[in-house]
């Protein structure tokens, strides 16, 4: 009896959390959609990629949390065809310290490509390091 009852208990377990609803998003959320990243060092990182004719106007900030001590990070910028991503400029060795990191500088580009501006940081806060990347994207026409 005592078995049986086991057995019992165990499949409507079974049963009552197999019904348990799903819920999953469709796409990725927006930048503007109220969903964000967190992060343990990092308020916020963005990176911002414009063009004037042929120049790429390239910037990026990385914001640290309250207690930031250095924040180091490279900037690349791609061309990219399809799916494959060329690094057509690469800003290495930036080093910043406190918690605020700034990049702006120019790069002239062949027109008619797609392109992309992407920045690694790593955030140094309380004996931790926090890797962080993001990438924004813009054609040259």
């Amino acid at each position: 009896m005592k078995t049986k009852l086991m057995a019992l208990v165990t499949a409507l377990v079974l049963l009552v959390t197999v019904n348990v609803p799903a819920f999953a998003t469709a796409k990725p959320a927006s930048a503007d959609s109220g969903v964000h990243v967190m992060y343990t060092n990092t308020d916020s990182v963005s990176a911002y990629l414009d063009f004037s004719g042929t120049r790429a106007d390239c910037s990026a900030i990385v914001e640290g949390k309250s207690g930031t001590t250095k924040i180091t990070a490279t900037v690349y910028l791609k061309r990219v065809v399809g799916t494959t991503k060329t690094t057509v400029k690469a800003w290495t060795g930036l080093s910043t310290s406190g918690e605020s990191f700034y990049f702006d500088d120019s790069y002239y580009v062949s027109s008619g490509y797609n392109y992309e501006l992407e920045i690694k940081a790593k955030v140094y806060r309380g004996g931790t390091v926090e890797s962080v990347s993001v990438a924004d994207t813009g054609y040259c026409g």
